[in-house]
């Protein structure tokens, strides 16, 4: 099949989410098809993923550990933050969009950890390109960046931003996983399970 945007439509305004009608022909062995798709952006109409194809990241995940100086324990920040959509709070990383002034990735990531929760980070590391979250919804592209917190100061938070946060040894936050009092998204569980294994290994 040979698909082909027509047009798309803007549904709604809001500064912040958009909801999309894509207009498509599809070339099958029988003909033309016209194929009404939907979805939701942060972007505008000119910047859709679906116009465009660029492959730019929109935001990251930035999972946070910190080794105590004393006793070599590694823990990891899990913040809690009221979603919404969701109708409740979600448990899951520092995370943030890529401003204008951002210079690159690690940028974005250093400037997201001050704000949510006052932490200056080191030793970063690009663990994941941006690549796409939801594709069946949403042209959204994330990247996942790993970093280590040397220090905490104050944390600058939005208006109608409520995210709190704690530091959970690596074991625990395993355990953390099969506790149905906490609600985390899929990709959040994920790196989890691959940060268990990866940082007990790099403090071999």
């Amino acid at each position: 099949m040979k698909w082909t945007l027509k047009k798309v439509i803007k549904e709604t305004d809001h500064p912040f989410l958009n909801f999309y009608t894509l207009d498509y022909d599809v070339e099958k062995e029988d003909g033309h098809h016209d194929y009404r798709y939907y979805m939701a952006s942060r972007r505008d109409e000119k910047s859709l993923l679906p116009i465009t194809h660029s492959r730019r990241a929109d935001g990251i995940l930035i999972p946070l550990y910190y080794v105590d100086p004393k006793t070599g324990e590694i823990s990891i920040v899990i913040t809690s933050q009221f979603r919404p959509p969701m109708g409740d709070y979600v448990n899951s990383f520092v995370a943030g969009l890529l401003d204008p002034g951002d210079k690159d990735l690690f940028d974005t990531a250093r400037r997201e950890a001050k704000e949510e929760i006052g932490a200056e980070i080191t030793d970063l590391e690009l663990l994941a390109p941006a690549s796409p979250t939801s594709s069946g919804m949403s042209d959204e592209i994330n990247a996942c960046v790993l970093g280590r917190i040397v220090d905490f100061k104050d944390k600058k938070l939005e208006e109608f931003e409520d995210i709190g946060y704690k530091l959970v040894p690596l074991d625990k936050a395993v355990e953390l996983l099969k506790d149905p009092k906490y609600f985390f998204p899929l990709q959040i569980r994920m790196v989890i399970l691959y940060l268990s294994y990866r940082l007990k290994e790099q403090k071999k």
